[in-house]
Order: structure tokens, then C-alpha cells, then sequence
């Protein structure tokens, strides 16, 4: 197995978080274009039989040169104080650090091989102009009218407005991905597929122009140390347990979706999909069931009662990790 990370520069606006279930919908209809309906059917059909030809994680920032990775959803019992001042001290820390909520390349190596977070002392980035720090998103108001399709007209009352994020110069996004298939992930021409995914537009309003990036790289990457083996593992993505998976939580957060079919389906006379609960990226759980994969697809008809061939992924790029 080899990971890699696929590195993106943001070229217009983004309406949609880039989030792992989101990124997999976006490869499989870029698949179907390119190579055709049945060699997406078989491609769905090897996640569907357990044998999935990659996983991958949502879009993590990089802010500068630094990966901001997802902080687990542990709890580290703090060490008991005596003295009033050390505990006043130690409340502090505490409260300052919950104030994080991502982890850097050396903490996140750390924690998976301890199961403890450990924060570092990093530098503040900030606007020396106004003491505060700079934001890593600014959004810009964008106003549009409806076009009423009879009379090519505005359509009376149908004003909307929608805020496109758009990142620092010095801010890119990552995607992890490991290769579980190397034959099969040359057979689909997956490595041009996800660059295809990211050039072509993503999310909400990609016809528009939104959600279009610049691919900077796509290079193996072994900086993350896992343990070799573990009963825990933690998710990077969105992540929909299986039986198989076996787990038990140790700590987590969901995320309800309440997606819309994409692409033609969009225009469907029901393109709504039914909620779909998630474990978010940073959930942590135990399992007695040693893989290196976890979770599912969905089954025929859980996603929209009126397209049965609309699944979603809920399998994530993880990571190992030891609890001591």
C-alpha cells in the first residue's frame, strides 16, 4: 500500500466543504465520463464487494508549509494538581488548547503513537496592522437573479445570494489518498481522474466557474507513522460504520447531510437525497476487526427512493493509532 497527497491551489471561489463522501460523488461521475457507465458500475461494485481500490481523506488545509490535520475526539484525563496556582495554570492550558482544532505533522505522529494530544508551541499568524489573527477564508457576497425560462427575463422575487470562500496566497488544500488496488487504480486511470475532479470544478455552482483549483502535486507521502497494528484507528473523512467494522466509539461527532443528487440528476422531478448521518473526520473508535479500511457504501435505494443507483461513500482515509 502507498499513500498519497494530492496538493490544490484555489482558483475561484468554494461553496462546498470538501469533504471525502463529496470528493468520491465528483470522481465517479469525472469516471463515468471518461471511461463509461459500465466501468463505473464495476468500480462501485469493488468498494460494494469490499475491495475498495482507494480511500481518501477530506481537503485538510496548508497553511503555508504546515498540514493541519483533524484533532481526534480523545480526552486526556489532566493530571491532578495541588497547589491552587497549578490548577488555576493547568485550566488555562486547557481552555487555550481546546481553542485548536487541528493538529501539525509532528503532534498528530505523536498521538498515534500514544493516544495522547499534545500541543507545541506554534506561531501566531498575525496582522501586526490590527493585533489580530488573519484570517485564513475571507467570503465575497455574490448576488444572482433568476431567469425566468419562458420570457429569458428576471424572474419577480427570485433574488438570491451566496458567499464564495476564498483563501490566503499562502493557504493550499490536501487531499490524502491510499492506494489499497495498485492495479485496479491504473486500470480506472484514477491518478488523472482526481486531478480531473478538482480542474473541472467542484461543489455548488461549478458550471458557474466555482470550486476550480490548480494541481500543484501529486506525490507519494510517508511522513505518517502508524503503528504497524492497533485496535484503534482514527477517521480523516466522513465515515459510515459497517457490521464488519465491528467498532465501539472512544470519541466522535456527526454530521447530518442533507445532499442533492449531482450532475442530470440535479434536474430530477425529486433530486433531494435522504439524511445521511456521518462520523466526521476526527472521530476515533476501537475495533477487534484489524483492516486497512473501514466503513461502507451505501445500499441500493438508501440514498434516494426515486434514483436506486445513487449510493454514498462513507469509507475514509484512516490511521492507526495506540492508546496506552
Amino acid at each position: 500500500m502507498k499513500t498519497y497527497i494530492l496538493t490544490l491551489k484555489q482558483k475561484s471561489g468554494l461553496l462546498s466543504p470538501l469533504q471525502s463522501d463529496t470528493i468520491y460523488g465528483h470522481f465517479c461521475w469525472r469516471l463515468k465520463e471518461r471511461l463509461g457507465t459500465e466501468k463505473l458500475t464495476e468500480f462501485i461494485e469493488l468498494f460494494k464487494n469490499s475491495k475498495p481500490v482507494f480511500i481518501l481523506s477530506d481537503g485538510l488545509l496548508k497553511v503555508k508549509n504546515e498540514i493541519h490535520f483533524p484533532r481526534p475526539f480523545v480526552f486526556n484525563k489532566p493530571e491532578t494538581k495541588e497547589k491552587k496556582v497549578d490548577k488555576i495554570l493547568e485550566f488555562v492550558d486547557r481552555k487555550k488548547s481546546k481553542e485548536r482544532n487541528y493538529l501539525t505533522l509532528s503532534e498528530l505522529n505523536k498521538f498515534l503513537s500514544t493516544g495522547k494530544i499534545k500541543l507545541e508551541e506554534i506561531e501566531e499568524d498575525i496582522d501586526s496592522k490590527k493585533t489580530k489573527k488573519k484570517k485564513i477564508f475571507e467570503e465575497s457576497l455574490r448576488v444572482s437573479v433568476q431567469i425566468d425560462r419562458n420570457s429569458f427575463a428576471s424572474a419577480e422575487g427570485k433574488l438570491y445570494s451566496y458567499n464564495p470562500k476564498f483563501s490566503r496566497d499562502d493557504v493550499s488544500f490536501v487531499v490524502f489518498i491510499k492506494v489499497l488496488d495498485e492495479e485496479k487504480f491504473k486500470e480506472f486511470d484514477c491518478n488523472n481522474i482526481l486531478k480531473d475532479t478538482f480542474t473541472i470544478g467542484f461543489g455548488k455552482k461549478k458550471s458557474s466557474g466555482y470550486g476550480q483549483f490548480e494541481i500543484l502535486g501529486f506525490n507519494e507521502y510517508a511522513e505518517i507513522i502508524e503503528p504497524t497494528e492497533s485496535g484503534q484507528f482514527v477517521v480523516l473523512g466522513n465515515y459510515l460504520p459497517s457490521i464488519e467494522d465491528t467498532v465501539s466509539p472512544i470519541g466522535y461527532d456527526i454530521n447530518t447531510k442533507y445532499g442533492k443528487l449531482g450532475e442530470e440528476f440535479s434536474q430530477s422531478e425529486n433530486p433531494f437525497k435522504n439524511p445521511i448521518v456521518f462520523l466526521t473526520a476526527g472521530s476515533c473508535l476501537r475495533t477487534e476487526n484489524k483492516k486497512d479500511f473501514y466503513g461502507r457504501i451505501t445500499d441500493e435505494g438508501e440514498v434516494s427512493h426515486t434514483n436506486k443507483f445513487a449510493v454514498q461513500f462513507g469509507m475514509p482515509f484512516t490511521l492507526k493509532f495506540n492508546l496506552l
